[in-house]
């Protein structure tokens, strides 16, 4: 679980980059990667459902799972198609550093 943490961290830092770069295509694929290690690791299956109770998981863990269930009650009040890119929004603006650092910034 511990070297999965660090993945989630190093993984969200290198995503703030890439949405400052506006890679989009390359933070799709950097955050697709990232949910097949969640994915391996048994915390969500491969309809995105999560399989652990997030509290219990190390911090970044907790704020991706998080963010993922709160992406799948948004869209499916909608009857929205729930995609990495909507997911990846949310994860994003949870995070203190992005909201401080780079949000303001975007406007």
């Amino acid at each position: 679980m511990n070297a999965l943490e660090k993945e989630i961290e190093d993984v969200l830092y290198k995503l703030i980059e890439l949405e400052m770069e506006e890679e989009i295509m390359e933070m799709t694929k950097l955050f697709a990667r990232l949910l097949a290690s969640v994915q391996n690791a048994g915390l969500i299956d491969f309809k995105l459902n999560v399989l652990v109770d997030p509290a219990q998981c190390y911090p970044q863990t907790n704020n991706l799972l998080e963010s993922l269930l709160e992406a799948r009650r948004r869209f499916s009040r909608r009857g929205k198609l729930l995609t990495h890119r909507d997911i990846l929004k949310i994860w994003l603006r949870k995070n203190e550093k992005f909201r401080t650092n780079y949000l303001p910034g975007m406007f």
